[in-house]
């Protein structure tokens, strides 16, 4: 289901390569592209921290170098033939980090119920995306939810939106519009209404999960 997920992330959440070379040549006209460094499906070349120096991460960033991603490839341009491969080691340099955060700031009860529920999988996996400060803010929120009892996991689904619709990074602060913009496009990913959520697009979405990753 990890797998799925992250796929899923890219497709609908994260762009294809950008190199800033593009807003110097022209193939990106766009200046708000002036401080971004290289980046694919999310990950940044440089400040992506230790996963580009796993394993996957450094075949990763291989096989864009060897296809001249730098001088070659439109902006988000999502690698072709090479995506399918590309995803899958994204995947691979995702999991260490999620599970460590998970580890370090959800609770073990909590783990269990996020890794069996895909829009809640979803919610913390893009928050590993968002960074350690965000997923830390998620995982709290759920952690309490359920020390007070909340075990329905439509109810701890919408705790999940809420979190990123309703305050900042810290209690009460102002909401991040781009963390708001996030948690309508998961709402739109799983056919999700707010406050009332619809469970037969979520048991839907869950049993193709399933069925991939059995395959």
């Amino acid at each position: 289901m990890f797998q799925s997920v992250v796929f899923q992330i890219i497709d609908n959440l994260e762009g294809g390569y950008y190199h800033p070379d593009m807003l110097l040549d022209g193939r990106v006209k766009d200046k708000r592209y002036s401080n971004s460094g290289e980046t694919m499906y999310g990950i940044d070349r440089l400040k992506g921290g230790s996963i580009n120096n796993t394993i996957a991460g450094k075949k990763f960033w291989s096989l864009i170098d060897n296809a001249g991603a730098r001088s070659k490839w439109r902006w988000n341009y999502k690698g072709g033939q090479l995506e399918p491969e590309l995803k899958t080691l994204a995947a691979q340099m995702i999991l260490p980090l999620y599970n460590n955060l998970s580890n370090n700031y959800l609770t073990k009860k909590a783990i269990e119920i996020v890794n069996k529920n895909a829009v809640l999988l979803f919610h913390f996996v893009y928050a590993t995306y968002n960074g350690a400060g965000w997923f830390k803010k998620f995982a709290t929120d759920i952690n309490t939810a359920l020390a007070s009892g909340i075990l329905d996991p439509m109810q701890l689904i919408q705790i999940a939106l809420n979190s990123r619709i309703k305050e900042g990074l810290t209690k009460g602060s102002r909401p991040n519009s781009l963390i708001i913009q996030s948690a309508k496009k998961i709402q739109n990913i799983f056919k999700l209404t707010n406050p009332l959520i619809s469970i037969i697009p979520l048991l839907l979405t869950s049993l193709y999960l399933y069925y991939i990753l059995k395959k």
